[in-house]
């Protein structure tokens, strides 16, 4: 090979890439991340519709009929907020992410000219947008149908408390992903979150001797955080319930980022 196309190809391959170029891979790979969860039935009808109907069923067939019990129609309310913003994370990255391994997609973006960063970036975006678009679904619902009084702080506290709250469970989705198959994802994925939105009592009170366990789920600590924003007094101080959460995100990210580096 001629001496001067290795120096010039030396040269590509040391050149940064424009920050418009940059910018453009992470938008591409964000709207094909929105298209893939729009093309997998089984991410789009747990993720997006299974919360809003079961708040449809429970929270507002079931809740109102109580009685003059506000504050049970929140924390139900709250309930249904925490299953809306981990479904993305759970099922976005800990299933997407894996059939995405599984097929060799990833290692295919992998080797491609693009930030090494912007398919999980893309896949973040992706959650958060969802789960905002989930939250402004229940919402309404919450206030006209399930007797959920709030003011306007308190929605656009909510709001932002989802859209961030749903990194943790990214970043547990993320780990699942790095350690099972694409095939196996969808039943690990069910083993874990469906236990931990029961275990973590938001729907309905405990027995005795499962009250204890209810710290070790980050879904309790979420739901403290949507009872502060709600208005409601939290069991646990609101400074730990997010340090824990920053605590459980950036630990499962390392080590899911250390074993897909590792093991691909």
């Amino acid at each position: 090979m001629n001496p001067g196309s290795l120096e010039a190809c030396e040269y590509m391959s040391n050149t940064p890439m424009p920050a418009a170029r940059i910018l453009r891979a992470y938008a591409v790979e964000t709207k094909y991340a929105f298209l893939s969860m729009l093309r997998t039935p089984i991410i789009l009808v747990l993720m997006l519709a299974l919360p809003i109907l079961m708040y449809l069923l429970i929270g507002v067939g079931v809740v109102p009929n109580i009685g003059d019990t506000p504050n049970v129609a929140v924390m139900i309310f709250s309930g249904f907020l925490v299953f809306s913003v981990a479904s993305p994370g759970f099922f976005g990255f800990g299933i997407g992410l894996a059939i995405e391994r599984q097929s060799g997609v990833l290692n295919l973006k992998r080797v491609q000219p693009m930030p090494a960063a912007a398919c999980l970036l893309a896949k973040m975006i992706t959650a958060m947008t969802s789960t905002g678009f989930i939250i402004l679904l229940l919402i309404p619902f919450a206030i006209l149908l399930g007797d959920v009084h709030l003011t306007a702080s308190q929605i656009a506290g909510l709001v932002l408390a989802s859209m961030i709250g749903v990194l943790p469970f990214c970043s547990i989705g993320f780990l699942i992903a790095t350690l099972v198959s694409g095939t196996a994802a969808p039943g690990v994925v069910n083993v874990f979150f469906f236990p931990m939105l029961y275990l973590s009592g938001m729907f309905f009170p405990l027995p005795e001797i499962l009250q204890l366990q209810v710290f070790i789920w980050p879904t309790f600590y979420l739901n403290q955080i949507f009872w502060y924003a709600a208005g409601l007094e939290p069991i646990v101080d609101i400074k730990i319930c997010v340090t824990i959460l920053l605590g459980i995100t950036v630990l499962c990210s390392g080590l899911a980022a250390r074993r897909l580096a590792r093991k691909g």
